[in-house]
């Protein structure tokens, strides 16, 4: 089984991605969007996941762990 990052490697690998992809200004300006705004996490998460069945969840996160070998 794959070790859980701690909160603060999450954080740091998180912002590095996001600077990655979108560059080091819209990083910021997405995490100051982000704080400032009010975010319903279980709303969003019955939103996002309905759209998946739960096998192509489970392959999806066999996928993306067998990269990471």
């Amino acid at each position: 089984m794959a070790k859980l990052l701690t909160e603060q490697d999450l954080r740091k690998q998180a912002a590095e991605v996001l600077a990655d992809k979108l560059g080091p200004v819209e990083a910021l300006r997405f995490l100051a969007l982000v704080s400032r705004e009010p975010f319903d996490y279980q709303e969003w998460r019955k939103e996002y996941f309905s759209k998946y069945t739960v096998g192509e969840l489970l392959g999806s996160i066999v996928e993306q762990h067998s990269d990471k070998r």
